[in-house]
């Protein structure tokens, strides 16, 4: 046979057997691949997003992370009632934080506070009657703290009015202990003082002072002072007589 026939002759014909061998490898193979690829990527992924994030445009941009929200300001001894139109406040909050003030709803006020955390207001108007305030504290950021504490403080302008009930202006008070009973009631809660003496009001707003004396004129003096400040007095004279 010469070599010019033996160059034209067909190929040897694989078997089916072989042809499922050899697809079997193939599948074998190409699974092996796709597995040992994907536990590469789950071990090295840290290395691998490295890798690409080096070259990432915004490689050089500090990652965001999120910041807390301000603490709410707290009030420091705010009063319940007040007999002028404008008040003064203080309290705490996080250093160099902005503390907005609401009243009745509105911002009626903003302050900063200093390196120590204390923030002040003056010259917030109140409404006459009872006003709701509350406070809250922004960051630099412009985050935002929760709302305050609300304070409830009355404006109060009108004096507390005293009824006297016994004895009355020019009574003669007769008994042996040398003592004169004063009752009364105020209109409203108050401080209570008879001759310079604290009387305890009740919480129907009467109060009841047994004022020790000596025979002849007693000049009795009773002052109720309301919580907002406002003053009224009321003063009697009776006589005693022991017996």
């Amino acid at each position: 046979m010469t070599a010019s026939k033996m160059s034209i002759l067909p190929p040897e014909r694989m078997t089916e057997y072989q042809l499922r061998q050899r697809l079997r490898y193939t599948l074998g193979g190409i699974t092996a691949i796709i597995v040992l690829s994907a536990l590469g990527l789950f071990v090295f992924a840290p290395q691998v997003g490295s890798f690409f994030g080096f070259f990432s445009k915004h490689r050089n941009e500090e990652a965001y992370k999120p910041t807390a929200k301000p603490t709410p300001p707290v009030f420091v001894n705010p009063p319940e009632a007040v007999n002028k139109e404008t008040i003064s406040l203080s309290g705490r909050a996080l250093a160099g934080t902005t503390i907005k003030i609401y009243v009745n709803g509105p911002e009626r006020g903003s302050t900063t506070t200093g390196s120590d955390g204390i923030f002040n207001f003056s010259d917030i108007k109140l409404t006459s009657g009872k006003n709701m305030l509350f406070a809250k504290a922004f960051d630099d950021k412009g985050n935002e703290s929760e709302k305050s504490e609300f304070l409830i403080i009355n404006y109060d302008k009108e004096s507390p009015k005293i009824e006297l009930i016994s004895p009355k202006d020019g009574d003669t008070v007769r008994n042996l202990n040398k003592r004169i009973e004063i009752t009364g009631k105020i209109d409203e809660k108050a401080t209570i003082t008879v001759n310079d003496k604290t009387a305890i009001q009740k919480p129907d707003f009467s109060f009841d002072f047994w004022l020790g004396t000596d025979e002849g004129n007693v000049k009795i003096k009773i002052v109720a002072t309301d919580l907002a400040g406002n003053k009224s007095e009321k003063e009697i004279t009776v006589k005693y007589v022991k017996g």
